[in-house]
C-alpha cells in the first residue's frame, strides 16, 4: 500500500542513480530533466556535509527541460545535449540519466543514446526515473544497467583474474563513512592478496567499471548489491558471497576473509599473519579504554536507526563487545515492489534487538523512539529533536549527517571499531 512520506530521510531513485555516477572517478553524468532535479540533490547533500564529489553537481551537464519539452518531448534536446557534452567535458565513460519527467513524457533515452554509440562513443543510460524507489534503489539500478550496457560500448574479452573480486552494496554518500569503509575493505582484502574493485574511490572508477567483467568473485555487503553482481554472474559466470553488512571488529574481520578465503579457494595463512598483528594493536588500544568504561559504568540501552546494513553492523559490534542492549532496531530503507517491508527485518537482529520497526518517514520514526525506554540513540541529525526531548546523547551515524564533515574515517572492519568504541564512549560519558 502507497504512503505519503512528510518528512523522508532519502532521496529518489534519480538522485541515487546521480550520487553513484558522480563518486566514479572518469564517468560523466549526463542528465535529461528539468534544472531542479539535480539542484535539489546539491541542495540535500550540501547540508549533509557531502561536497566533495568528482563531479560537483553544480557542473553536472544537463538538458534543463523546458515547458515546452514536458508538452512536446525531449529527445531532441538530449540528443544535442549529450554531443555537446562530449565535446567540452573530458570523460572515459558517460552516463545518461533519465529523470521523472522525461519517463512520463515517453523521451526514447535508448534510441538518442545508440545514435551516439554507433559514433564509437562510450556512452549508456540509466532509465530509472526517480519515482521508481529511493536513494538505495538508484544505486542499484544504475550499476546494473551500466553492467548492462557497457558490452555495447566496450567489446575487449573477458580475462579472468583469479585474486580479482568486486564490491557491491556500499551505498556512496548515503553510507557516511563509505569512503573510509572502501578503503578498509580494501586494506583487510589485501592481507589475503586479493585486489579490491571497488569503483568510488581516488583510483580510475571507470576502468574499474570495465574490468568488473575479469573479477573471480563479488563481495556484497548490503541487499542493494545483489541485483548488479546478479547481472555479472548472468553475464560471465562470477559468483557471489554476500553478508548483511560490512564487517566490525577482529572477529567479523577475521570471519569475512576466511569465507573470501574459502570461496576463492587460497591460501589463509597470510591473513592469519595479519590477523594476529591486528589484535595485537586493538588490544594496546582497548586496553585504554577499560577503566573508563567500567568506572562509568558505560553499558547502555540503545536505538539504532538506518538502513539495514548500518543497524545490523552497529547493533552487532556494540552487543557483542560493549553488552549494550539493542531495545529498538529502526530500518529506513526496503525495496519500493515489498507489499509487506516488515518481511525485510533481518534474521540477525532478531537475536539482537527486542523490537524492530521499518519505518522512512521522520515524523513516524520520533514517535516511536518518544517511548522507548534507551538512554542513547545511534542514528541521523533528524533524531536530534527527539533525543533532546528524551533527554539522551545522539551519535550520528546515518545519513543525513549535518553540520558534518567525514573524509576517509571508517566504521569498518579493525580500523573502524576502534573509531566507534572512541564514539561511543566519548558520547556516553
Amino acid at each position: 500500500m502507497q504512503t505519503i512520506l512528510k518528512t523522508p530521510r532519502n532521496g529518489c531513485a534519480f538522485q541515487g542513480a546521480l550520487q553513484t555516477v558522480q563518486e566514479i572517478k572518469n564517468v560523466i553524468p549526463i542528465v535529461h530533466s528539468t534544472a531542479g532535479c539535480a539542484f535539489q540533490n546539491f541542495l540535500a547533500n550540501s547540508a549533509a556535509g557531502f561536497t566533495t564529489s568528482f563531479i560537483p553537481t553544480e557542473e553536472i551537464p544537463g538538458t534543463d527541460m523546458q515547458e515546452r519539452h514536458i508538452i512536446f518531448g525531449g529527445a531532441s534536446r538530449l540528443r544535442e545535449q549529450i554531443k555537446n557534452t562530449l565535446k567540452v567535458i573530458d570523460g572515459k565513460l558517460y552516463v545518461v540519466l533519465n529523470s521523472c519527467p522525461s519517463a512520463m513524457v515517453g523521451d526514447d533515452v535508448d534510441a538518442m543514446v545508440r545514435e551516439v554509440q554507433e559514433q564509437g562513443e562510450k556512452v549508456v543510460d540509466g532509465l530509472q526515473a526517480g519515482f521508481h524507489g529511493d536513494v538505495h534503489y538508484g544505486y542499484q539500478q544504475i550499476l546494473t544497467e551500466i553492467f548492462q550496457n557497457l558490452p555495447k560500448v566496450e567489446n575487449s574479452g573477458v580475462q579472468k583474474e583469479a585474486n580479482l573480486v568486486n564490491i557491491f552494496g556500499i551505498v556512496p554518500q548515503k553510507d557516511l563513512f563509505f569512503k573510509g569503509d572502501l578503503e578498509e575493505i580494501t586494506r583487510v582484502l589485501a592481507s589475503l592478496g586479493i585486489k579490491a574493485n571497488i569503483f568510488f574511490g581516488k583510483e580510475d572508477g571507470s576502468e574499474e567499471l570495465l574490468n568488473a567483467k575479469n573479477a573471480s568473485l563479488n563481495i556484497v555487503f548490503s541487499r542493494w548489491g545483489n541485483a548488479p553482481a546478479e547481472k555479472l554472474n548472468a553475464l560471465y559466470n562470477i559468483p557471489t558471497l554476500s553478508f548483511g553488512s560490512v564487517p566490525l571488529g577482529l572477529e567479523e574481520t577475521a570471519e569475512f576473509l576466511k569465507k573470501v578465503a574459502d570461496a576463492l579457494s587460497l591460501d589463509f595463512s597470510p591473513a592469519e599473519k595479519f590477523l594476529e598483528e591486528e589484535a595485537k594493536r586493538l588490544d594496546y588500544y582497548f586496553s585504554s579504554l577499560l577503566e573508563i568504561f567500567y568506572q562509568n559504568h558505560l553499558a547502555k540501552t540503545v536505538d539504532i536507526v538506518g538502513d539495514e546494513a548500518t543497524v545490523i553492523k552497529y547493533a552487532n559490534f556494540l552487543n557483542t563487545h560493549f553488552n549494550v542492549k539493542i531495545a529498538t532496531a529502526i530500518i529506513t530503507d526496503f525495496f519500493p515492489s515489498d507489499d509487506n517491508p516488515e518481511s525485510a527485518k533481518a534474521e540477525s537482529l532478531k537475536n539482537v534487538a527486542e523490537k524492530i520497526f521499518i519505518a522512512q518517514d521522520a515524523t513516524e520514526i520520533e514517535k516511536i523512539l518518544r517511548y522507548t525506554e534507551s538512554n542513547l540513540i545511534l542514528g541521523s541529525s533528524l533524531e536530534e529533536s527527539v533525543a533532546e526531548k528524551k533527554g539522551v546523547p545522539l551519535l550520528v551515524v546515518s545519513y543525513p549527517a549535518y553540520h558534518t564533515v567525514i573524509l576517509n574515517r571508517t566504521h569498518a572492519g579493525i580500523t573502524g571499531a576502534l573509531a566507534v568504541a572512541e564514539d561511543f564512549v566519548a558520547t556516553t560519558l
